[in-house]
């Protein structure tokens, strides 16, 4: 969707927040996915937040978008979290069992 805005923060204790709003669906899970990737392997930041207080839909394949770049994460020893997510997307992470596996908080 053209209208999903993503942006990245880099903290001052070496974290990276990205913020997410609007809807993660096919229209832009890819990017997500891409910006998730990046972040870790790039950056290399001391952990990975990704925050959804403003995402008001998610689909699998936004789902899918989180899981890679929980992988990826994951793959180089970086702590990964989803902060702060919607009712509707923790449902939806629960109906998918990803609920645990992403560190919500």
């Amino acid at each position: 969707m053209t209208g999903t805005f993503i942006n990245k923060v880099q903290g001052t204790d070496g974290g990276v927040v990205v913020e997410v709003r609007g809807e993660i669906d096919v229209g832009c899970a890819d990017r997500l996915h891409r910006v998730l990737v990046d972040t870790v392997t790039q950056l290399r930041p001391a952990r990975l937040i990704v925050d959804l207080l403003h995402v008001t839909f998610i689909d699998s394949t936004g789902v899918g978008a989180l899981v890679g770049g929980r992988n990826a994460a994951q793959a180089l020893g970086i702590p990964f979290t989803v902060r702060q997510p919607s009712s509707f997307v923790v449902n939806q992470l629960r109906q998918t069992g990803l609920y645990e596996a992403l560190a919500v908080e």
